[in-house]
Order: structure tokens, then sequence, then C-alpha cells
């Protein structure tokens, strides 16, 4: 279990220090008409995946920064910390969303939602204690919530954002040991707060709001996170994928795996309809779409950006959709009967009135994560204007790497044994990447009981 929620804990978003979004629940979404240069690119690629791979606006988002699908085999019933903070993390509620390890785990906004369901009985002492029970609850994950979020503001700044470490891995190390320890401390004050509610519920009415509570708490229904920075292995709510890296790419280069594929867009062309998507839209991206590696750094490549000839075309080897499932401790049956209510005192399916939101965007519970599309050895052409052929020529010539959206290749205009190269004739950039493991680019989710 990554943090406990606080009833009001779907407000709290990890974000990157050096590179800050704009998340849905501070800011509205954006639409095509009031998109800028970079955003007008994400949106192009979005589309672009959308045509070129016959992916649903539906279930489809497009993910960033860079993150690469490379988690250790691992001994049956235990998860690698990479692939559970990976897998649990809510998507953002944007048709292109920042993945952040720090992120709210959906296992956390499922005990959320239990808490606030109302446990009906006409016993009033019984309703007394429960009232009283569920409090302490709340002061117990009032304390562990500021921990949580402090522990995240300094993973942030020791690690700028970049997933790297990912959060539960940092907690094992020096910079987040102290932090682990304040976090188990008041996690245990949590679970005993929570038990003295859970047995209170045995004696209420509300259908199936026991056995869902008894499930969630269930730790035959969890894994232990293994990983050389953790000094124990803490049991987790489990989540399965249906295959893990290295058996999909012996697949793949045995040729029994995945699929090629190709995607295209032009700056010219006009803005995808992101009111099309499952999200209504997307937030504003400030991550930089164009950049390129010289002398170890990053920069802007603002002549891509701005150019209305350019052309872009990006191949993958293969690519292929990995379905992400939650363990028994999740009663999806419960999530749609529950729909409705009844919910406690403060608290309506879809908010207003001054109440706050169970569902929704802005609701205790929005989006599951149960799928993520990947890929292997990405390559690309790009058609540019003769202006910006010569420009950006002098840094493709030295260049260590360039950054497509979420697709960063290695290699470069600099190494003559990369197979990067420049054509004048045809105002051509291409190469192809040199990882040899697999990229995450998407995810596929499923709205929690839309409205």
């Amino acid at each position: 279990m990554r943090k406990v929620l606080t009833q009001t804990d779907h407000e709290v978003k990890g974000f990157d220090a050096q590179d800050p979004l704009a998340l849905s629940s501070e800011h509205p979404l954006v639409l095509p008409e009031g998109i800028n240069a970079n955003d007008k690119a994400w949106n192009h690629l979005y589309g672009a995946m959308v045509d070129g791979l016959s992916l649903s606006p539906s279930n489809f988002q497009l993910i960033y920064p860079f993150t690469t699908w490379d988690w250790p085999i691992v001994p049956t019933g235990y998860t690698s910390a990479a692939q559970w903070d990976f897998c649990s993390t809510v998507p953002q509620y944007s048709a292109t969303g920042e993945y952040v390890s720090a992120g709210t785990a959906f296992n956390d906004s499922y005990g959320a939602m239990l808490n606030v369901v109302s446990a009906a009985t006409s016993d009033p002492k019984l309703k007394a204690d429960i009232e009283q029970a569920r409090n302490m609850l709340q002061l117990a994950a009032n304390n562990y919530d500021t921990i949580y979020k402090q522990s995240v503001d300094a993973y942030q700044t020791e690690t700028g954002g970049t997933n790297t470490p990912t959060y539960t891995e940092w907690l094992g190390s020096m910079g987040g040991r102290t932090w682990q320890a304040q976090l188990d401390s008041a996690y245990k004050n949590v679970q005993a707060q929570q038990n003295v509610y859970n047995q209170l519920l045995s004696e209420t009415t509300t259908p199936g709001l026991k056995d869902a509570q008894d499930r969630h708490d269930n730790q035959d229904y969890y894994t232990k996170l293994q990983d050389p920075s953790l000094s124990a292995f803490p049991a987790v709510p489990g989540y399965s994928i249906s295959m893990d890296s290295t058996t999909w790419l012996n697949k793949v280069k045995a040729g029994t795996g995945g699929s090629s594929g190709k995607i295209g867009f032009d700056n010219s062309q006009s803005e995808y309809d992101y009111k099309k998507t499952w999200a209504g839209g997307s937030a504003s991206i400030k991550k930089v779409f164009w950049s390129v590696n010289v002398g170890g750094s990053w920069e802007r490549v603002d002549e891509f950006a701005s150019d209305n000839s350019l052309k872009v075309d990006i191949s993958f080897k293969a690519w292929d959709q990995i379905s992400i499932g939650a363990s028994r401790w999740y009663n999806g049956a419960f999530v749609t009967a529950i729909q409705q209510g009844p919910f406690i005192r403060g608290y309506q399916p879809y908010g207003g009135s001054g109440d706050k939101a169970v569902w929704g965007p802005e609701g205790i519970m929005s989006v599951q994560k149960v799928g993520m599309l990947v890929c292997y050895k990405p390559s690309f052409t790009i058609t540019v204007s003769n202006s910006t052929f010569k420009s950006f020529s002098e840094k493709w010539d030295v260049s260590a790497g360039l950054r497509i959206g979420p697709f960063s290749f290695s290699g470069g205009g600099g190494s003559s044994s990369s197979g990067w190269k420049a054509d004048s004739a045809t105002n051509t950039f291409s190469g192809e990447s040199t990882a040899e493991t697999a990229l995450i680019m998407g995810t596929t989710i499923n709205l929690i009981n839309p409205q």
C-alpha cells in the first residue's frame, strides 16, 4: 500500500518540481481552440496514435515522460517496486496525462470510497459507535496524509520529477528511509483504527459493504514488494499483468509477439478533437515535445515546433497492449452496485450543493488503469523545410539523442555507428532507437461509474 487516502485526497496529485503540469483538478482541461504550440504537437501525436494504431479514444491515454518497461522477473507472490508503482497509480484525468510514480494508488482511492459508504443500522448506539470510529480513522488518515505529502515533496525535490528511482524505490534509499519510518508508524495507527471500524460493520445491513471491506484488507490478495533498495518485503494489494517484459521481448525477437506499426502527423494538420476522448479534454502539457541532447543537456528544438512544413513518421518494430488487473481485493461488482450510494453526509455520487463527489473527475474514484501500450525499437523520419534543415543540422551533427513526445531516442547524429542520418536532398532527419528495452507509451483506462 502506497498511502492511505483521506476523504479529500482526490485533490492531492503528484507534480514535477522542474516541469510542473497543470492538473485537471486545479485547472480546466484545454480544448483545441486554446491550444499552444507545445500542446499542439502532443495533440497531433494523440490523434496519430488513435488513427495509426486503431486505438479507441474512449479508453486510450497517451502518457509521458519516457517510461521504460524493463521490470525484473521476481518470485511468485512478489512484485517489483517499479511494476507496482506503475500498475497501481491512478491515471491523470486527461487524454494526454503525466505518469507520476508518487501519485494516488487505485487501491487507496477504492479504500477511501468504501469508508464513505453509509453503514445502515437501526441501533442508535451502534450508529454512534460507527461515527466515532470513522472520526478516529479520519484523524489517523489525516496524520498519515500529511507525512505522505511531505515525503512526496522531498522525493520530487531530490529526483526532479523523473520517476527515477520510482517513489517506492526511493523510500528504501538513504534519502527516503526516514520518511519510510514515519510512514510505517503512522500507518500502524491507521490500520488499528480501520480494524475497529471494520469490526463494527459486521453488525450493519448495507448490502455487500462488510464483504468489500474484508476483501480489501485480505492479505491473501496482496503481493510483496521486492526491490534491492527495500529493507523488507511489505505486503501491498496485488495487480497482475498479462505478460512480463522479458517474455514479450523474446516473443517479439522470435517473430511471434507484437505487431509492427506506424504513425505520422504534420504541423499543418488540424487539431484532434479532445472532446471525443474519455476525458473530454486534455490538461496543458509543460513537458517539451521536441528536444535534442547536445553535450549531455537536453535543449528545446524550437525550429521543429514552428515549422509548418514539418512532417514526422514514427515506426515500431513491434507494439502491443498488455492488460493490467487488480487482484480479488477489489470488488468491481460492489462498486457498480453502490453507484448511487448510500453515502455518508457531505458526499453525493457526483457532488453538488456543497457536497463532495464520490465518482467522476473530481471524485474519490475516477479512473482505473486496465492496460498499457508498449513498443520496441521505434524509428523516426522528420521532414522539414530547407531553412529548418539548415538551422538544425549543426545540432544534429553533435547530438547524442532526440526526444519526440514520450519517445526518447539514443544514438544521435554524432555517432557514426548509430545509423542516424541527415539527408539534405530531401530535408530529412532519420534514426532508430538503439535501446534494447521496451517502452510504455500509453495506457488503457476504465472510467469508474461514469455519469
